[in-house]
């Protein structure tokens, strides 16, 4: 899943379609897409945090473009 495709539509179903994947999917995602690039370690962060990592990520970078 490209998260930029599914959030450029709608940030609601970016995080409803991340919460139906698992949680290797969603590092995944996150590493793939640099969405925490130097940043903090993410094994401690709970399933809904990194869905928020992903969808604050998305938002951000699309608001730059």
């Amino acid at each position: 899943m490209d998260p930029f495709e599914v959030g450029s539509h709608s940030l609601d179903v970016l995080a409803q379609e991340l919460r139906a994947l698992g949680r290797a999917r969603l590092l995944n995602i996150i590493a793939a897409y640099g969405l925490n690039s130097g940043g903090p370690d993410l094994q401690p962060f709970t399933d809904a945090q990194l869905i928020t990592l992903i969808v604050v990520g998305v938002e951000a970078r699309l608001l730059r473009h």
